[in-house]
């Protein structure tokens, strides 16, 4: 009998602080592109698990909230946004039973 295994990994986004120019606050963070594409670390993980017989079933993004805010005189400010913190990777491999089903 085919049986499956089930493996979850996660991999991070890595970002770039970035400053407004006029009035430095924090703007929204930029993703750093190499944090995957063309980055050996995560290329490794893919095919060490390919190798390993594990296939990649789906894939979640992870999000965090980032925010700010105070008061200044009798108003303020406040912004909030959302950034992807990195990705779930969820695996099955195939194995097979000693003992079949009855």
């Amino acid at each position: 009998m085919v049986k499956y295994r089930y493996k979850t990994t996660f991999f991070p986004i890595e970002y770039a602080e970035r400053w407004n120019q006029y009035d430095e606050l924090l703007t929204p963070k930029m993703a750093k592109i190499d944090s995957l594409i063309g980055n050996e670390r995560y290329e490794r993980m893919l095919e060490e698990m390919g190798e390993q017989g594990w296939e990649l079933v789906s894939v979640q993004a992870v999000l965090r909230g980032e925010y700010d805010y105070d008061r200044i005189g009798d108003g303020g400010y406040g912004y909030g946004y959302s950034l992807t913190d990195g990705y779930l990777f969820f695996w099955k491999k195939e194995y097979v039973s000693d003992h079949a089903l009855g």
